[in-house]
Protein backbone atom coordinates (compact mmCIF):
# COMPACT_ATOMS: atom_id res chain seq x y z
CA UNK A 1 0.00 0.00 0.00
CA UNK A 2 1.30 3.46 -0.93
CA UNK A 3 2.20 5.75 1.94
CA UNK A 4 0.52 9.04 2.81
CA UNK A 5 2.55 12.20 3.18
CA UNK A 6 2.02 12.04 6.95
CA UNK A 7 3.60 8.57 7.12
CA UNK A 8 6.54 9.59 4.92
CA UNK A 9 7.30 12.61 7.10
CA UNK A 10 6.73 10.70 10.35
CA UNK A 11 9.23 7.99 9.44
CA UNK A 12 11.79 10.50 8.22
CA UNK A 13 11.60 12.66 11.34
CA UNK A 14 11.70 9.66 13.66
CA UNK A 15 14.92 8.49 12.04
CA UNK A 16 16.63 11.82 12.69
CA UNK A 17 15.24 12.01 16.24
CA UNK A 18 13.33 15.27 15.86
CA UNK A 19 9.59 15.04 15.31
CA UNK A 20 8.60 18.40 16.76
CA UNK A 21 5.65 20.20 15.22
CA UNK A 22 7.81 23.12 14.09
CA UNK A 23 10.06 20.80 12.07
CA UNK A 24 7.01 18.92 10.77
CA UNK A 25 5.67 22.15 9.30
CA UNK A 26 8.94 22.73 7.49
CA UNK A 27 9.00 19.08 6.36
CA UNK A 28 5.65 19.52 4.61
CA UNK A 29 7.09 22.40 2.59
CA UNK A 30 10.30 20.48 1.90
CA UNK A 31 8.44 17.39 0.68
CA UNK A 32 6.65 19.54 -1.89
CA UNK A 33 10.01 20.84 -3.12
CA UNK A 34 11.52 17.35 -3.23
CA UNK A 35 8.62 16.13 -5.34
CA UNK A 36 8.75 19.15 -7.63
CA UNK A 37 12.47 18.61 -8.27
CA UNK A 38 11.86 14.94 -9.06
CA UNK A 39 9.07 15.80 -11.51
CA UNK A 40 11.02 18.58 -13.25
CA UNK A 41 14.48 17.04 -13.39
CA UNK A 42 13.54 13.59 -14.63
CA UNK A 43 11.12 12.04 -17.12
CA UNK A 44 8.95 9.43 -15.38
CA UNK A 45 6.49 7.11 -17.16
CA UNK A 46 3.66 8.03 -14.79
CA UNK A 47 3.92 11.70 -15.78
CA UNK A 48 3.23 11.11 -19.49
CA UNK A 49 -0.40 11.39 -20.51
CA UNK A 50 -2.68 12.00 -23.50
CA UNK A 51 -5.63 14.40 -23.51
CA UNK A 52 -8.17 15.51 -26.14
CA UNK A 53 -7.61 18.94 -27.66
CA UNK A 54 -10.04 21.09 -29.65
CA UNK A 55 -8.41 23.29 -32.28
CA UNK A 56 -10.71 26.21 -33.23
CA UNK A 57 -10.78 27.92 -36.60
CA UNK A 58 -8.39 30.65 -35.46
CA UNK A 59 -5.76 27.95 -34.99
CA UNK A 60 -4.92 28.84 -31.38
CA UNK A 61 -5.71 26.47 -28.51
CA UNK A 62 -4.98 26.39 -24.78
CA UNK A 63 -2.52 23.85 -23.43
CA UNK A 64 -3.53 21.81 -20.35
CA UNK A 65 -2.95 23.58 -17.05
CA UNK A 66 -0.48 20.89 -15.93
CA UNK A 67 1.40 20.90 -19.26
CA UNK A 68 5.18 20.75 -18.95
CA UNK A 69 6.45 19.66 -22.38
CA UNK A 70 5.32 17.57 -25.37
CA UNK A 71 6.39 13.95 -25.56
CA UNK A 72 8.11 14.49 -28.91
CA UNK A 73 7.92 16.76 -31.97
CA UNK A 74 4.79 14.98 -33.26
CA UNK A 75 2.83 14.89 -30.02
CA UNK A 76 -0.19 16.74 -31.45
CA UNK A 77 -2.27 14.33 -33.54
CA UNK A 78 -5.28 15.40 -35.61
CA UNK A 79 -8.17 13.00 -35.02
CA UNK A 80 -11.11 14.39 -36.98
CA UNK A 81 -12.52 17.43 -38.75
CA UNK A 82 -15.59 18.11 -40.90
CA UNK A 83 -16.95 14.64 -40.10
CA UNK A 84 -13.87 12.81 -41.41
CA UNK A 85 -11.62 10.68 -39.22
CA UNK A 86 -7.85 11.06 -39.39
CA UNK A 87 -4.77 9.99 -37.50
CA UNK A 88 -2.42 12.73 -38.64
CA UNK A 89 0.54 13.80 -36.50
CA UNK A 90 1.31 17.50 -36.85
CA UNK A 91 4.95 18.49 -36.97
CA UNK A 92 6.06 20.80 -34.18
CA UNK A 93 8.45 23.58 -35.25
CA UNK A 94 10.16 26.41 -33.41
CA UNK A 95 8.83 29.96 -33.40
CA UNK A 96 11.25 31.22 -36.04
CA UNK A 97 10.37 28.53 -38.55
CA UNK A 98 6.67 28.92 -37.81
CA UNK A 99 6.89 32.66 -38.49
CA UNK A 100 8.72 32.01 -41.74
CA UNK A 101 6.31 29.36 -43.01
CA UNK A 102 2.94 30.40 -41.61
CA UNK A 103 1.64 32.93 -44.09
CA UNK A 104 -1.15 35.01 -42.50
CA UNK A 105 -4.68 34.21 -43.58
CA UNK A 106 -3.89 30.79 -45.01
CA UNK A 107 -6.66 28.25 -44.43
CA UNK A 108 -6.90 24.55 -45.18
CA UNK A 109 -8.92 21.50 -44.21
CA UNK A 110 -5.93 19.98 -42.45
CA UNK A 111 -3.27 21.86 -40.47
CA UNK A 112 0.30 20.66 -41.01
CA UNK A 113 2.50 22.44 -38.45
CA UNK A 114 2.20 23.68 -34.93
CA UNK A 115 4.23 25.57 -32.36
CA UNK A 116 3.92 26.51 -28.68
CA UNK A 117 4.08 29.69 -26.68
CA UNK A 118 5.24 28.71 -23.19
CA UNK A 119 4.60 32.21 -21.85
CA UNK A 120 0.88 32.07 -22.63
CA UNK A 121 0.62 28.24 -22.53
CA UNK A 122 -1.03 28.12 -25.94
CA UNK A 123 -0.43 26.18 -29.11
CA UNK A 124 -0.97 27.39 -32.68
CA UNK A 125 -1.43 25.40 -35.88
CA UNK A 126 -0.90 26.29 -39.54
CA UNK A 127 -2.68 26.49 -41.87
CA UNK A 128 -5.72 27.63 -39.89
CA UNK A 129 -8.44 24.98 -40.17
CA UNK A 130 -11.65 25.89 -42.00
CA UNK A 131 -13.57 23.95 -39.36
CA UNK A 132 -12.98 22.97 -35.74
CA UNK A 133 -10.60 20.03 -35.37
CA UNK A 134 -10.51 17.30 -32.76
CA UNK A 135 -6.99 16.26 -31.77
CA UNK A 136 -5.01 14.57 -29.02
CA UNK A 137 -1.88 15.82 -27.27
CA UNK A 138 0.74 13.58 -25.66
CA UNK A 139 2.70 15.46 -23.02
CA UNK A 140 4.52 15.40 -19.71
CA UNK A 141 2.41 16.75 -16.89
CA UNK A 142 3.54 18.50 -13.73
CA UNK A 143 1.49 17.44 -10.68
CA UNK A 144 0.55 20.53 -8.68
CA UNK A 145 1.77 21.21 -5.16
CA UNK A 146 -0.54 20.16 -2.35
CA UNK A 147 -1.11 23.17 -0.05
CA UNK A 148 0.36 22.69 3.42
CA UNK A 149 -2.79 24.06 5.02
CA UNK A 150 -5.21 22.78 6.02
CA UNK A 151 -2.90 20.06 7.28
CA UNK A 152 -5.38 17.16 7.26
CA UNK A 153 -5.85 17.02 3.45
CA UNK A 154 -2.10 17.46 3.00
CA UNK A 155 -1.20 14.69 5.44
CA UNK A 156 -3.72 12.27 3.89
CA UNK A 157 -2.56 12.87 0.32
CA UNK A 158 -0.58 10.13 -1.46
CA UNK A 159 2.18 11.63 -3.66
CA UNK A 160 2.24 10.80 -7.37
CA UNK A 161 5.84 9.61 -6.97
CA UNK A 162 5.45 5.88 -6.21
CA UNK A 163 8.79 5.17 -4.45
CA UNK A 164 7.97 5.93 -0.82
CA UNK A 165 11.30 4.70 0.55
CA UNK A 166 13.22 7.25 -1.51
CA UNK A 167 10.99 10.09 -0.28
CA UNK A 168 11.59 9.02 3.31
CA UNK A 169 15.34 8.96 2.74
CA UNK A 170 15.17 12.39 1.10
CA UNK A 171 13.41 13.77 4.19
CA UNK A 172 16.04 12.10 6.38
CA UNK A 173 18.89 13.70 4.44
CA UNK A 174 17.24 17.13 4.65
CA UNK A 175 16.61 16.65 8.37
CA UNK A 176 20.23 15.69 8.98
CA UNK A 177 21.35 18.88 7.25
CA UNK A 178 18.91 20.84 9.41
CA UNK A 179 20.36 19.22 12.54
CA UNK A 180 23.97 19.69 11.30
CA UNK A 181 24.35 15.92 11.48
CA UNK A 182 27.74 14.86 10.00
CA UNK A 183 26.03 11.82 8.45
CA UNK A 184 24.11 14.05 6.02
CA UNK A 185 26.66 13.69 3.20
CA UNK A 186 26.66 9.90 3.53
CA UNK A 187 22.88 9.88 3.34
CA UNK A 188 23.02 12.14 0.27
CA UNK A 189 25.35 9.67 -1.46
CA UNK A 190 23.01 6.78 -0.60
CA UNK A 191 20.03 8.74 -1.94
CA UNK A 192 21.80 9.42 -5.23
CA UNK A 193 22.62 5.74 -5.63
CA UNK A 194 19.05 4.78 -4.80
CA UNK A 195 17.66 7.27 -7.32
CA UNK A 196 19.98 5.90 -10.02
CA UNK A 197 18.66 2.38 -9.35
CA UNK A 198 15.07 3.60 -9.51
CA UNK A 199 15.77 5.35 -12.78
CA UNK A 200 17.34 2.20 -14.21
CA UNK A 201 14.28 0.13 -13.35
CA UNK A 202 11.77 2.74 -14.50
CA UNK A 203 12.40 2.55 -18.25
CA UNK A 204 12.31 -1.11 -19.32
CA UNK A 205 13.58 -2.11 -22.76
CA UNK A 206 11.35 -1.07 -25.69
CA UNK A 207 9.33 1.30 -23.49
CA UNK A 208 10.69 4.29 -25.43
CA UNK A 209 12.04 5.03 -28.90
CA UNK A 210 15.41 3.47 -29.66
CA UNK A 211 16.05 6.02 -32.42
CA UNK A 212 15.22 9.71 -32.76
CA UNK A 213 13.43 10.57 -36.05
CA UNK A 214 14.81 13.34 -38.25
CA UNK A 215 12.80 16.51 -38.68
CA UNK A 216 10.69 15.99 -41.85
CA UNK A 217 10.58 19.74 -42.44
CA UNK A 218 14.37 19.74 -42.86
CA UNK A 219 15.27 16.24 -44.07
CA UNK A 220 13.62 14.42 -46.97
CA UNK A 221 13.68 10.81 -48.05
CA UNK A 222 17.16 10.10 -49.46
CA UNK A 223 17.50 9.58 -53.20
CA UNK A 224 18.46 5.99 -53.98
CA UNK A 225 19.28 6.46 -57.68
CA UNK A 226 16.78 3.81 -58.80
Amino acid sequence: MRMRRRDIIDQGLQRIGNNTESLRKQARIKLNRILQDLYLQWDWPFLWTTVPITVPTNGVFALPTDFLKPEDDQALVLVSTMGTQYLLPLQEVDHLMFAQVARPGTEATLPRLWTMDYATKTGQVWPRPVDTCAATLRYKRLPPDVPETPTQPYDDDIPAFPWDAYLIDAIVQWGMEYEADPRANDQLAKNREQLAMIRGATWPERSFRSTVPLDPTVFTTPWRGE
